[in-house]
């Protein structure tokens, strides 16, 4: 099975409106399975393809690219939880310092009451 036929024509249709990261069925809304490149150019090379078959129709992408995109994803993930992290720390910081103000204020109150 060659796969070079459909690689160009797919790679297009993929920067379209393909979803990113591994695809779980192809656009015909069949389930889409892995499978391991015999070519000569890319010869155990990992990919994605729809039970279908391959051509300009149905789903094909390569298993690394697959990857990457979802590294990339989760590396954007991490940077808003990283400054979300770091919003959260300057609230906690503000609300202790308030909570050691009431707290000292509080105490000279209590003790104006007791005399």
């Amino acid at each position: 099975m060659s796969s070079s036929s459909c690689v160009s024509g797919n790679s297009y249709r993929r920067r379209l409106n393909a979803e990113r990261g591994t695809p779980k069925q192809c656009w015909c809304g069949e389930p889409c399975y892995s499978s391991t490149s015999g070519t000569a150019t890319n010869p155990g090379r990992l990919y994605y393809c729809c039970g279908k078959g391959y051509n300009k129709r149905h789903l094909f992408k390569w298993a690394d690219e697959c990857l990457v995109e979802e590294v990339e994803d989760i590396k954007s993930l991490i940077s808003g939880m990283n400054k979300d992290i770091s919003e959260f720390r300057l609230n906690v910081d503000r609300l202790e310092k308030e909570i050691e103000v009431m707290n000292t204020a509080s105490e000279g109150k209590g003790e104006e009451c007791m005399s």
